[in-house]
């Protein structure tokens, strides 16, 4: 096994330094632009290099995200970032856009890049299509099964980071269009609304059910690191940067602890994760057969406590009995749950210990008895782990001889500086410096330090102890930043070499494209006016083939699945290699690997946002691009000489499913599924969504709407019609 990674979020400072003081190997971060977690406190240009410098103190790496989507307009900006990041000695960057990687391997040619897991790389084939941009790291889509990742790293040398803990994606990262094309506002701008989080309803066989139907409990992956360590993974990455810093604190230090103890953990720890974050109650993620929607609350449910026995209603508060084995404290905050639909929720302030296990509070809710009681803010427990502090031990040795500069060397890790005073040290008249007040004065070293031993050589001299204190504060400085100067000698960065991309405007006007999923849908189109797309929603192999067989002449593209899994992949190099004058549809990186590039179209699930992803493409030998389905600078945008297209009359595919919704609601199993094409309808409010299904071996599930119309489009993009 490599050397494995605690990796921790933080969203801001204080978030940092719980991260560091529990155990974390790497913190990842953002500054308030072009981070996906645009909604929070985030890192300013003014205090990214004090995060920087705290954390390579610690030998801590930070890793920044600059994981958005980038319009063409903001590369300079986006450019300033990166010089201010580099500057402050950001180890690495996380990134999404392949126009930004593309960038910034140009103009920076040894930077870090990983691959962010909004690029949904799920497979070898994937990492493969990556390679000529350089990544050192992968961060693996969720939805990537053990065997995955273990092929990905005995076949190529790349390090693999995974999402062990956190909030789990309803739909697959990078592909999820909801918020973006609902209400401007996407998730691959930094901007989710979250739309997956709110009630739907849902309609079957003359049934309707309601909830949040799409909303995903938390998953925790502590039960399978060893599998995970053992099938490659060297980074451990727990998702939260816009939660609190208890969490944080909570969740490095139990995942530290694991790690440290051969990937041993305890129910304690389980419920230690569950009381700080707990949506829905924890899953493995995609590695158990389980459900993974909670309809009856979207947010932090807690661990259960106790029950009320006793409400009674008054004129402005009512009180509340509760029965609980747990002590509840001041400052604990509870909720109340009838048929685990919350009812309400407490911060307590005013609470009395009626017996061993009564407490009575006040509360506004109406809460009716047996009302289940969830502690969802452990007060006294997080602030346990909020006052870990990590000290940096150093030994310390002071010389004081009469009418001699005084001398005070410290050390650590074979780092050493030395100060020598200003003055010369007199002779003591009365009362000579003791070691006593040598130790008591230099022991207090801080925030980060802490004296670990002390040599004092003293003659009879006498000192102040603001000297002492001057000579330690001064020390300590120095050594902070010699520590520092060495992390980063070690570490040297990518240097920025301005490398003008010249992107040549063709305006090449090429066939429309038409999409379609059924061969009757052409018969009212002159073909030969139009470039085809099919796309299939099974690739049965058989069909397929004969279909090859009647309409091999057409210039036919083959639209490939989002999500694939090893088996899969055989089965669509079968049918393209038997498929020889058709091309295909790339709408994930891995099948990039598939085909030529030639009879090759770059999918608008690869969002392609701006001018120099067309010109990465181009220079890779990719032709034909549609662009992405979100808004961006479509009216700037250049060709470089490919064909570009723009999605202008669709059905919208929202979002992409792993987990199957028959199972989820309707108590369906594979060997008795329950699928009827169009059966399943969602709605939220007035919006309908309807569910198709997508199938090689497994199934994945596309939430898709109704038919919408694209922007004018400008002279040089063509248009792409679905029928």
């Amino acid at each position: 096994m490599k050397n494995l990674e605690i990796l921790s979020p933080a969203g801001n400072f204080e978030s940092l330094k719980s991260a560091i003081y529990n155990g974390a190997n790497a913190v990842y971060l953002g500054l308030n632009s072009y981070s996906a977690r645009g909604n929070i406190e985030n890192f300013t240009p003014e205090n990214l290099k004090a995060a920087v410098e705290f954390a390579h103190l610690y030998n801590v790496k930070v890793y920044l995200t600059l994981n958005t989507l980038i319009k063409d307009s903001e590369f300079d900006d986006v450019l300033k970032h990166v010089k201010l990041a580099l500057g402050a000695r950001v180890d690495a960057f996380i990134v999404q856009d392949i126009g930004l990687c593309y960038f910034l391997r140009q103009n920076f040619p040894n930077i870090e890049l990983h691959a962010s897991t909004q690029m949904g790389i799920q497979n070898l084939e994937g990492v493969n299509a990556l390679k000529p941009l350089g990544f050192s790291r992968v961060v693996l889509a969720r939805e990537t099964p053990l065997s995955e990742i273990k092929r990905i790293s005995q076949n190529c040398d790349i390090d693999i980071e995974y999402f062990i803990q956190g909030a789990l994606c309803v739909a697959f990262s990078g592909n999820c269009y909801l918020c973006s094309l609902l209400a401007d506002s996407s998730g691959n701008r930094g901007k989710c609304k979250q739309f997956c989080r709110l009630k739907y309803s849902l309609s079957s066989d003359n049934q309707t059910r309601q909830g949040y139907l799409l909303s995903t409990k938390d998953f925790c992956m502590l039960p399978y690191l060893k599998q995970l360590a053992g099938s490659g993974v060297s980074s451990f990455k727990i998702e939260g940067r816009a939660r609190r810093e208890g969490y944080v604190a909570v969740a490095t230090n139990v995942y530290r602890k694991a790690l440290d103890n051969d990937f041993k953990y305890t129910d304690e720890d389980i419920k230690s994760l569950m009381k700080v974050y707990n949506r829905g109650n924890f899953i493995g993620g995609y590695f158990a057969d389980e459900k993974i929607i909670y309809p009856y609350a979207q947010n932090h449910i807690g661990i259960k406590i106790g029950k009320v026995i006793n409400f009674k209603k008054g004129k402005k508060f009512n009180e509340v009995t509760i029965q609980s084995n747990h002590e509840l404290k001041r400052g604990d905050v509870v909720k109340f749950f009838v048929d685990n639909i919350e009812q309400g929720i407490i911060t307590l302030v005013d609470i009395k210990k009626l017996s061993n296990n009564m407490y009575l509070a006040t509360t506004t809710a109406n809460l009716p008895n047996g009302s289940e009681v969830r502690l969802v803010v452990d007060s006294e427990f997080e602030n346990e782990y909020l006052s870990i502090v990590k000290k940096i031990a150093v030994d310390a040795s002071l010389t004081a001889k009469v009418n001699e500069r005084v001398r005070l060397e410290l050390s650590l890790n074979g780092t050493f500086v030395t100060i020598e005073s200003e003055y010369l040290a007199p002779q003591a008249k009365t009362s000579p410096l003791t070691y006593d007040e040598v130790f008591s004065q230099l022991s207090k070293m801080g925030e980060s330090f802490t004296l670990n031993s002390l040599k004092a050589n003293l003659e009879n001299v006498f000192l102040t102890k603001s000297q002492l204190n001057e000579l330690r504060r001064i020390g300590i400085e120095k050594l902070k930043n010699k520590i520092i100067e060495n992390y980063n000698k070690l570490n040297e960065k990518s240097k920025y070499i301005q490398n003008n991309i010249e992107i040549i405007d063709k305006k090449i006007k090429n066939k429309d494209i038409l999409i379609f999923d059924n061969f009757d849908k052409l018969n009212a189109y002159n073909l030969n006016n139009y470039l085809l797309i099919f796309k299939p929603y099974d690739f049965d192999e058989k069909v397929i083939k004969n279909l090859y067989d009647k309409y091999k002449n057409l210039n036919i593209y083959l639209s490939l699945p989002v999500m694939i899994i090893e088996s899969e992949l055989k089965i669509l190099k079968n049918i393209i290699s038997y498929c020889q004058n058709w091309g295909i549809v790339a709408n994930n990186y891995y099948a990039l690997e598939l085909r030529d590039r030639s009879k090759t179209i770059i999918g608008s699930n690869m969002n392609v946002f701006n001018s120099y992803a067309v010109k990465y493409y181009v220079e890779q030998g990719y032709n034909d691009i549609i662009l992405s389905k979100e808004e961006f600078d479509i009216e700037i945008i250049k060709n470089s000489a490919a064909n570009l297209y723009c999605l202008s009359s669709y059905y919208p595919e929202y979002m992409y499913f792993r987990h199957c919704p028959y199972k989820e609601h309707l108590q369906s199993r594979c060997d008795k599924c329950k699928f009827n094409d169009s059966d399943l309808i969602y709605k939220l409010n007035n919006q309908s969504f309807t569910l198709k299904r997508q199938k090689v071996i497994t199934c994945q599930f596309i939430l898709k709407g109704a038919k919408l119309q694209q922007r004018n489009l400008p002279d040089n993009i063509n248009k792409a019609i679905e029928l």
